[in-house]
């Protein structure tokens, strides 16, 4: 991790150093002139930099004898939880590109103006905190596993400072830190290809995740085989995995507070470690990326380690049934009936509508747990992508409050999300002649029906449902996403339950 530390006075400046200057508009004259000067104002002006955010302006100064490197970064729209990420990861990387080993973001209102969080609440203030230390520990990410070392980006800084009129925010700046690298724990394993993140390797991660919280948490693990599973009754589940020559693994991971907790919330991960369609078999283009249909079950699996290490006052069972959708003489079919563990039969019109089978057994299996509330997470549907775009999950739920409670953690931390009705009358067209239901219904609004699939297995908890198909995954980088796996949405989980 970086050495973050706040202060009211600037650092002395090093030659190892890049200087970030936060700008809201165009300073004043003197202001900025007895700073920096007038040529460089002029020079910036004339580069109609406005402080807008992503603006940057850099040049170079003399302080004494050292050669120092400055960069005016636009700061007008701080008060956005997502752009004070992106301001800070932003920065961390133009630091990068430097070669320095030291940052210093000055934040003081003589050149910024007053930053948003000056003069709020103690939380408020921290999770400013909080959210610029993700955003510089972000600014580090690269997945480099299967890349030369001459190759892999630089990461040459060591040390950020902030320089600001009020160093309240430094109280968030270890959680800010640990939420982190949990989201980069999670960009892992999505951005890992299908033959390395295999079901097992996912149940291999979460014992080790487990294994290292022993020593101070109240942690456990269960995994569960497929003879366990067929125990159990999990036919969807094992419905899908039957088309592999992958072992399933039904993975639980248990954490409870030292404290007294305020209840019990399962959090469900979709753990499709490859989707090839099944016997509705994708096209090459639609398969390219489906090492990514595990980025629910990496979420949850992440946000696990997160909980545990910011000791969050809620138990936390996170629960993944992994697989890959495999075509094979073994594979499900179209126009099989699988029995979910519930009793429910569904006939199997979509091979490629896998995700909410196994999201069925291991709801079912949650709701035994007797929760506070359920929450899944899953690359569900393109319907999703289709409606929202690529940067917003869906949100469904009956539960308003627990609705409202999960979007008001998603605006806290930037990460867009937007809730979509359940309308028991689309539940027509899951309609089956042969079961209980078809697993998907017609074309329009398939994001919502595929809610409504799940909704019958909720077994009457409280649950909400975010589908994360679009911003699971980015083909190009915005705010603190790189290109790959996005970590979406361990922060909000983690907020939620802060």
């Amino acid at each position: 991790m970086l050495q973050l530390t706040w202060t009211t006075e600037a650092p002395t400046p090093v030659g190892d150093q890049l200087l970030a200057v936060a700008m809201r508009d165009a300073p004043s004259p003197d202001t900025f002139d007895a700073r920096f000067g007038k040529p460089v104002r002029e020079a910036a002006t004339a580069a109609r930099f406005t402080g807008k955010h992503g603006e940057t302006f850099s040049f170079t100064r003399v302080d004494g004898e050292v050669f120092e490197r400055v960069v005016l970064m636009g700061a007008a729209d701080l008060a956005d939880p997502s752009q004070l990420r992106s301001f800070a990861h932003d920065a961390v990387r133009l630091a990068q590109s430097a070669g320095v080993a030291r940052l210093v973001i000055d934040l003081r209102a003589t050149l910024a103006g007053a930053m948003p969080w000056a003069g709020g609440d103690p939380a408020a203030v921290a999770r400013a905190g909080d959210l610029l230390a993700q955003g510089c520990e972000l600014g580090s990410y690269a997945y480099e596993r299967f890349i030369a070392e001459d190759k892999r980006a630089r990461r040459s800084v060591r040390e950020v400072v902030f320089v600001a009129d009020d160093t309240g925010p430094a109280e968030g700046t270890a959680r800010g830190q640990i939420i982190a690298k949990s989201v980069a724990r999670a960009r892992d394993l999505v951005n890992g290809p299908a033959g390395l993140v295999t079901p097992t390797f996912l149940a291999t991660t979460a014992s080790n995740i487990v294994a290292s919280l022993q020593d101070e948490h109240e942690v456990a693990i269960t995994v569960l085989d497929r003879d366990e599973c067929l125990a159990r009754n999990m036919g969807c589940f094992l419905g899908v995995a039957q088309g592999s020559d992958e072992p399933p693994k039904f993975i639980h991971m248990s954490y409870k507070p030292h404290g007294p907790s305020k209840g019990r919330v399962c959090l469900i991960g979709k753990g499709v470690t490859f989707d090839s369609g099944g016997y509705s078999l994708k096209p090459t283009d639609g398969m390219l990326d489906m090492k990514m249909d595990m980025a629910g079950a990496a979420a949850v699996i992440a946000a696990f380690e997160g909980a545990a290490k910011l000791h969050l006052p809620w138990e936390v069972h996170a629960i993944v049934a992994a697989t890959e959708n495999m075509v094979s003489g073994r594979a499900y079919r179209l126009g099989d009936v699988l029995v979910a563990s519930n009793d429910k039969t569904v006939e199997i019109n979509n091979t490629d509508a896998e995700g909410r089978l196994t999201l069925a057994d291991a709801m079912v299996y949650a709701s035994k747990l007797q929760p506070t509330m359920m929450l899944d997470f899953a690359t569900l549907t393109g319907a999703c992508m289709v409606a929202l775009g690529p940067k917003i999950a869906g949100v469904m739920s009956k539960d308003d409050r627990l609705a409202e409670d999960w979007l008001g953690a998603a605006a806290r931390v930037g990460e867009a999300m937007w809730r979509l009705p359940l309308p028991d009358d689309l539940k027509e067209q899951l309609k089956s002649k042969l079961a209980d239901l078809k697993n998907t219904g017609e074309r329009y609004g398939g994001a919502i029906t595929a809610g409504l699939f799940l909704s019958e297995f909720a077994e009457g908890c409280r649950w909400l449902h975010c589908d994360i198909a679009g911003p699971a995954m980015a083909s190009k980088p915005y705010g603190v996403t790189t290109v790959g796996g996005s970590g979406f949405p361990v922060a909000t989980i983690l907020e939620f339950l802060t």
